[in-house]
């Protein structure tokens, strides 16, 4: 798959898991210096029936998508930053990148609603699981006890997914040009868009879907 179509049974993120999103990833850009939180990194679980195990767990590092209608225009933003900076270095691109992001996240108007993604090796464990089965679960774990602010706060999450992969096409090239920025050329790799479809509150055993 390599267009910006989605599942029919495909429902939108939960708004204040959106907006947590959002402000985690600006949160990271201001005083992190882009070094990812625990928040942006879920545990993806795919069924592997007839396999042994019969499940298995995968730790990614997920991005959002621009709203479709802005995924073309972002994606040039990124490649136009990229190549207006390589010339004078790794590091440059990189803090170019981190002053642009700080200004990208400072609110969650013109996000893709219904859909996260990931850019990982395209003869992965994980991508072979997903084109046998793609349906699959995100598991977003954060305890923190000592930090109860909004981007801190205990949260176990488990997002219910379709996923789709990409080696091609408007998704993989924003995807791509965006992770250039830090991380330099991915090449053998896809993205893989995980189009949402219900959200549970799991913690301490529970199993309550969050509208």
């Amino acid at each position: 798959m390599s267009d910006t179509s989605r599942p029919s049974d495909s429902t939108p993120l939960p708004a204040e898991f959106l907006d947590w999103q959002i402000e985690l990833r600006h949160h990271t850009m201001v005083e992190r210096k882009g070094s990812p939180h625990v928040g942006v990194a879920p545990l993806l679980t795919v069924s592997r029936p007839g396999r042994t195990p019969a499940a298995t767990t995968h730790s990614i590092i997920c991005g959002l998508l621009p709203a479709p209608e802005q995924l073309e225009v972002k994606t040039a933003d990124f490649r136009k930053l990229y190549e207006e900076t390589v010339s004078e270095g790794e590091r440059v691109t990189y803090s170019r990148g981190i002053d642009y992001l700080q200004q990208y996240y400072a609110d969650t108007e013109g996000f893709d609603t219904h859909s996260i993604t990931t850019i990982l090796a395209e003869d992965s464990p994980a991508v072979t699981a997903l084109e046998a089965e793609p349906r699959c679960s995100l598991v977003f774990y954060v305890f923190d006890l000592m930090n109860q602010s909004a981007i801190g706060k205990y949260r176990c999450l488990q997002l219910d997914c379709r996923a789709s992969i990409h080696a091609s096409g408007p998704v993989f090239e924003n995807v791509w040009w965006h992770n250039r920025l830090f991380h330099g050329s991915a090449d053998d790799s896809v993205v893989v868009q995980f189009h949402h479809l219900r959200t549970f509150n799991t913690r301490f055993g529970e199993l309550t879907e969050v509208d």
